[in-house]
């Protein structure tokens, strides 16, 4: 069985990647989705009345659990319709989200972590859409970050973007294994060339390091690092991008919001951040 977290916050970006994971799970056929909503209260909350004047009471505190364990079980129903035999639970925890998410993974093997982007509306939309890349920094299993256009294609195509440099120190075989496994993808690896010399003997090893997947490589040049993967995604109507969120990979910046951000925004499919 594969396990996905969800994190939620009853926001449209949370909601489609909800969705997007009741389809996934519907096409793994035997996979449990865990809808996690956190309600944090600080101590200073507890004490001090918010702008509008209001102390966060016990009742009230109560009251707002209620309503988010409701809200939790209505989502739980419209993925449902979308998958009938999905196995779906519902979490509502009382930390902050990156602790509720990191907690849930230290108990329990979860395979996938899946997150809404918020795409322009960052600050309007969800906050965990717009922390989507702190989680995936924390994380220690991968992170599928869902643009808000994305809708669900079966994966049969995937570009891995890296630079040909450092590789040994670059891909996490493991986590990369572990993937691919599960899925028969085709894959891509793409190197998008900034006039940078490519090593030779690093080229080899990475031919070495990924034969067991027997991917086709390519190369491209775009002074724009971003917009060349994305352009090169939708030409091969690729339904995902695999980015390496480490240091000396293609995307040593990619865990820098700005940089992030342009991937989730302009990429038109999901973006898998793995990590060791």
């Amino acid at each position: 069985m594969s396990t996905y977290l969800i994190p939620v916050d009853f926001s449209k970006t949370a909601d489609h990647a909800a969705k997007y994971a009741a389809r996934l799970s519907w096409a793994m056929n035997d996979a449990k989705l865990i809808l996690l909503n956190a309600y944090y209260v600080s101590e200073y909350e507890s004490i001090l009345p918010t702008p509008d004047l209001i102390v966060t009471t016990d009742e009230h505190i109560a009251d707002e659990i209620t309503r988010r364990k409701d809200a939790l079980e209505k989502l739980k129903g419209k993925l449902l319709e979308i998958n009938p035999n999905a196995d779906i639970e519902i979490s509502l925890t009382r930390e902050t989200i990156l602790r509720s998410i990191i907690d849930r993974v230290n108990v329990e093997p979860v395979d996938l972590i899946i997150i809404g982007s918020n795409g322009k509306k960052a600050k309007e939309e969800s906050d965990i859409g717009s922390n989507a890349i702190k989680v995936s920094k924390a994380s220690p299993v991968p992170v599928l970050v869902v643009p808000p256009k994305a809708d669900y294609q079966s994966i049969r195509k995937a570009i891995l973007a890296c630079d040909f440099k450092k590789v040994q120190e670059v891909i996490p075989m493991q986590a990369l294994k572990n993937i691919l496994s599960k899925h028969a993808i085709e894959l891509l690896v793409l190197n998008i060339n900034s006039g940078n010399q490519v090593d030779a003997d690093e080229e080899h090893f990475l031919y070495d390091m990924l034969k067991d997947f027997s991917p086709t490589y390519h190369y491209a040049e775009h002074p724009d690092t971003i917009k060349g993967i994305v352009k090169f995604a939708k030409a091969e109507e690729a339904q995902l991008i695999i980015a390496l969120p480490k240091k000396y990979s293609f995307f040593e910046n990619l865990l820098h919001q700005s940089v992030s951000q342009k991937l989730t925004i302009k990429s038109h499919i999901p973006v898998l951040l793995l990590k060791d």
